[in-house]
């Protein structure tokens, strides 16, 4: 997976060779996948890239002229002329204008706070053999995911858990807050992983290593209570600027010659992108994914064919797809993302040789608020903390994906060896995570830690599995439109997206888009004359039903995908581990058969996902 991958121990650097041949070995999944090595001359410092020949393909590392500075990047720079423009404001010349050299010319400007001042989606890995010390850094969302584990002494990091587990000191002790976590929200939040050793390197985060003392210290050189406040904002003068921020994101994306595709739905995020595209690009591919019959597949073709896009639809007929691509949807994200969340998969192989980066839309409703679920609004008008944390555990636990375990059943899933240790930690877990967003106004503190812990630690991963194929691009998570965005106050966001929409690409505001099927636009009479029409002919029965999921996984798992479900909720192994009641996940598997009860994957499929890291990666 692309990324940066290395090994600092001065103990032992005979082991350093041996770790960079095996975690690149790990994180080679197709023959495309490219990484390159390098060693200190000292031998005591080794570091990796693995990439796909997308973005800065380059060979890597970059030194400087006197060789004592080394600089790689996984990712790339926006805005390179302007940054140009302040090296040469602050007298640092610039050898090139490429990434590397630009991020180099940063780091010998403006030292640690070179990343301050650099703006675009990457890791970068900067070795100093002058001021005996190591960087690693990510943007300010944490796009690559990258892990580390660290020891006095000793520094291992990877772009995959399974990077960071080559290295000779990393063991393999589960981190049972994890667990509690995941089968309580289906994700992990913060900094965690499976592995009590290994770390998330935070969004905006800068790890320092020491070379003399082996220490390593991290910082955030970035976070979200840095945006300003901006109350005196006129609801017109937001969405202008908002607007005119959208579409100058999606035009820096899409300014080169790599070719854009986009995953197209029938929501408002792809086709927000698709219709603020340049005029004067040709015709970009389009792909979507799902059941002949899903509302996405319905809108998406009317979308694609409203823009004249080279348009791809990936059928799935049945579950035996989920069969095939469990596999490979697991070695890339690692269980952080369970089986049920394996969106696009199928189409990867067919666009890898159509584009070459996904302009995503990656929780652009999120960014624009819409559409705001009912915890959502609820913490943005929350009285004290709180009520923010019991919105909060409610809408991880129901809300924001498959609804997961109640109270009842949380207290009767863990085995009795573990009961006590186990039963109520998700809800502490979450509570002492949230205390260090008590800085951040009320206004905002709910969303920010779900922006957190829902997108960077879970959805984050759906770009993960993309980019085995192809890079990414992020037109909502652009930093002038984030940083505006999270500006405003509510009641200015509110219509904001769809305003947006209605005002700069008014053909695709006629297209319907939520799950009532009704139309995006703000023109009030028009919509509401389309939605009584929609209403009136569903009570008639003359309105067509579409499934409202692309895929129908609560089926899948009671046909296609039983035997192979049953393999690992009951198998003597899983049973063994003393980590479950056998008896009470029986009966969550039958009420499931049953199909008495809607939504019950979202209790089950936690489970088999986290049997498979066990096997994985602790057995």
């Amino acid at each position: 997976m692309s990324g940066l991958f290395g090994l600092i121990d001065s103990a032992h650097p005979d082991t350093i060779p041996v770790f960079l041949k095996q975690a690149a070995a790990q994180l080679t999944h197709f023959d495309w996948h490219r990484s390159e090595e390098w060693i200190s001359p000292d031998g005591c410092v080794g570091l990796g890239r693995q990439h796909i020949g997308v973005f800065n393909a380059e060979p890597q590392p970059l030194f400087s002229a006197d060789g004592h500075i080394a600089v790689l990047l996984a990712g790339e720079l926006y805005h390179q002329a302007a940054l140009k423009a302040r090296l040469e404001a602050a007298r640092q010349p610039v050898s090139a204008s490429d990434d590397l050299a630009l991020i180099l010319a940063a780091y010998q400007a403006w030292g640690e706070d070179f990343v301050k001042h650099l703006e675009g989606v990457f890791v970068i890995g900067i070795h100093d053999a002058q001021r005996r010390h190591f960087l690693l850094t990510t943007d300010r969302f944490g796009r690559y995911p990258t892990y580390y584990a660290h020891q006095p002494g000793r520094l291992a990091f990877s772009p995959e858990v399974k990077g960071v587990a080559c290295a000779p000191f990393v063991g393999k002790k589960l981190n049972h807050r994890a667990v509690a976590e995941y089968v309580r929200f289906q994700h992990l939040l913060e900094r965690k992983t499976f592995h009590e050793d290994i770390e998330v390197l935070p969004y905006g985060g800068l790890l320092r290593f020491d070379y003399d003392s082996g220490l390593a210290e991290l910082s955030r050189y970035w976070d979200w209570d840095q945006i300003p406040f901006n109350p005196q904002v006129t609801f017109d003068e937001a969405v202008e600027e908002a607007g005119r921020r959208l579409e100058q994101a999606v035009h820096l994306l899409t300014a080169d010659s790599l070719r854009p595709g986009i995953f197209l739905s029938g929501g408002l995020d792809s086709r927000s992108i698709l219709g603020l595209m340049p005029s004067d690009k040709s015709r970009p591919v389009t792909a979507t994914f799902g059941v002949h019959n899903a509302r996405d597949v319905y809108y998406a073709e009317q979308i694609a064919r409203a823009r004249k896009t080279q348009h791809h639809w990936f059928d799935l007929p049945n579950g035996r797809w989920v069969l095939d691509q469990v596999p490979l949807h697991f070695e890339l994200t690692e269980g952080f993302h369970h089986w049920v969340h394996m969106h696009g998969i199928t189409m990867l192989p067919t666009l890898r040789g159509l584009i070459d980066y996904n302009l995503t839309g990656w929780d652009g409703g999120t960014v624009m608020m819409n559409p705001p679920e009912k915890s959502m609004l609820l913490m943005n008008h929350a009285p004290d903390h709180a009520a923010i944390l019991s919105y909060l555990f409610e809408g991880f636990a129901h809300d924001y994906t498959w609804p997961g375990l109640t109270e009842s059943e949380d207290a009767q899933l863990f085995a009795p060896g573990v009961r006590q240790q186990l039963t109520g930690l998700a809800f502490q877990s979450m509570r002492e995570e949230f205390q260090r967003y008590e800085g951040i106004p009320l206004l905002y503190r709910g969303e920010y830690f779900y922006l957190v812990n829902h997108c960077f630690r879970m959805t984050l991963h759906m770009n993960t599995v993309a980019r085995s194929h192809f890079e990414v691009r992020f037109p909502f998570f652009d930093y002038a439109l984030i940083d505006y965005v999270y500006s405003l106050p509510l009641d200015k966001r509110d219509l904001l997206y769809r305003t947006i929409i209605t005002q700069k690409m008014p053909d695709l505001a006629m297209i319907p888009s939520d799950k009532q099927e009704y139309l995006p636009t703000v023109r009030p009479y028009v919509r509401n004359l389309h939605a009584l029409s929609v209403r009136a002919r569903r009570r008639l029965g003359l309105y067509p039903r579409r499934a409202t999921l692309y895929a129908d996984y609560e089926n899948y798992l009671r046909h296609d995908l039983r035997q192979w479900a049953e393999s690992i909720l009951f198998d003597p192994r899983t049973e063994a581990r003393g980590l479950f009641d056998p008896a009470f996940v029986r009966s969550l598997f039958e009420r499931h058969m049953q199909n008495y009860e809607q939504w019950t994957i979202g209790k089950i499929a936690p489970l088999i996902t986290l049997e498979m890291v066990l096997r994985r990666f602790f057995d």
